[in-house]
């Protein structure tokens, strides 16, 4: 009778398929399977207490950030619209 292997943790994640089948193609090219991918980024994380890498937005995001922040103060959320558009551009009450 098969006994259950209870050293070792079934760990199911899901991940953008795009970004799966980009990184298996690494994965191919430097010969590891993505157990071994896991694995190993599992141990660089214990060894290191945290994430083995700075996790941080890049320039760009940082700057599409401060201009949300800065849209968020104006004083129409939305003019995508025609009519939108056109009520605010004819709205007599705005302050501008």
């Amino acid at each position: 009778m098969a006994t259950k292997d209870d050293s070792k943790k079934k760990v199911q994640i899901n991940v953008d398929r795009e970004l799966a089948d980009q990184a298996q193609l690494v994965f191919d090219q430097i010969g590891l399977s993505q157990t071994s991918a896991l694995t190993a980024f599992y141990k660089r994380v214990v060894a290191e207490g945290g994430m083995p890498f700075e996790l941080k937005m890049t320039p760009r995001q940082r700057q599409n950030l401060a201009l949300d922040e800065a849209l968020a103060d104006l004083p129409v959320a939305d003019l995508t619209t025609k009519p939108a558009l056109e009520e605010w551009l004819n709205d007599k009450d705005q302050d501008y």
